[in-house]
């Protein structure tokens, strides 16, 4: 009987060593978020993208420098107008907003980058404070478009214009 109870139980230590016992069926985990997780003060874009433009022109207006773009350059002003076919600036496309003439996005955006080429274009010496200040608000606006969730683009313009806003490595000339 002796022999029959060690046979027995080696076969049952057999056993286990080849096939270990089923564990219990798991509980459901929950479903865990995307691995990608935002930083705590990120947060989705709200609104629609015409609110989401009017948060974009806001921090704009508040950037150094904003006081080139927030008004119509004046009528006296030599030249601009032989120049510069289609003014634009901030004062104007804050009325389009608020008065609801942008049918989208795509032409708040065209607006604001008319305002940095408009700039660079009567005032093309890099070194200008002037052309510096708009290739600094086109770079800051780009991010910004991003952020908000409206462009379409994958973010090239954004990577593109933050290249052009690069401070120039030419040395300034004083005037007078």
């Amino acid at each position: 009987a002796a022999a029959a109870e060690e046979k027995a139980a080696k076969a049952a230590k057999a056993a286990e060593e080849v096939a270990p016992e089923p564990e219990a069926p798991r509980a459901a985990a929950p479903k865990r978020e995307s691995r990608k997780r935002k930083s705590k003060g990120a947060q989705e874009p709200e609104g629609t993208p015409l609110e989401r433009c009017a948060v974009i022109l806001s921090s704009l207006m508040k950037l150094k420098d904003a006081w080139w773009f927030e008004e119509p350059v004046p009528a006296d002003t030599e030249g601009y107008f032989e120049t510069i076919s289609t003014p634009m600036d901030y004062g104007t496309i804050d009325g389009k907003l608020k008065g609801g003439q942008y049918e989208g996005e795509l032409a708040f955006a065209a607006d604001v980058r008319l305002v940095a080429s408009n700039a660079m274009t009567y005032s093309p010496d890099p070194n200008n404070d002037c052309n510096e200040a708009a290739r600094a608000h086109l770079a800051a606006f780009e991010r910004l478009y991003v952020k908000q969730g409206l462009a379409t683009d994958g973010g090239a313009a954004a990577s593109a214009a933050e290249e052009a806003a690069k401070p120039s490595t030419r040395k300034k000339q004083k005037v007078g």
